[in-house]
C-alpha cells in the first residue's frame, strides 16, 4: 500500500481552462464547464492536487487524462485500486491518495 499527497493555493490557478484541458478526463472537464470561474478555480485546483497526490503514491507512471478523480469511488488503474480524498479550506485544496494493488488481501 502506497500514500502520497498534495496542496495547491486556489489563487496560484489563474487560467483554469488551460489547465482543464491539460489534467482533467473528458468526463471531468464537461462537469468543470458547468461551474462558475471561482468554483473552476476550486474545482480544477483539487484535480491538480488528486492527481500529484497518485503520481506520488502510485508505484508506475500515470497518464493523467485517463482517469477520472469523483471522489469517493475508487480508481482501478492497471492492476491498481486508488482511493482519494479531497478538501478545500482557506484558499488551498489538499488531496491524498491511497495506492493498492487489486490481488492484495488487504484492507482500504
Amino acid at each position: 500500500m502506497w500514500i502520497g499527497c498534495d496542496i495547491v493555493q486556489i489563487d496560484r490557478i489563474k487560467e483554469p481552462q488551460k489547465i482543464a484541458k491539460r489534467i482533467l478526463s473528458k468526463q471531468e472537464y464537461e462537469q468543470f464547464l458547468n461551474y462558475s470561474f471561482v468554483r473552476q478555480k476550486e474545482y480544477v485546483a483539487g484535480r491538480f492536487a488528486a492527481r500529484e497526490a497518485i503520481i506520488k503514491a502510485l508505484p508506475i507512471p500515470l497518464e493523467i487524462k485517463e482517469i477520472v478523480v469523483e471522489p469517493p469511488k475508487a480508481i482501478q488503474y492497471q492492476g491498481y485500486t486508488i482511493q482519494v480524498s479531497i478538501a478545500h479550506d482557506g484558499g488551498f485544496a489538499m488531496a491524498t491518495a491511497l495506492v493498492q494493488r487489486k490481488e492484495s488481501n488487504e484492507n482500504i
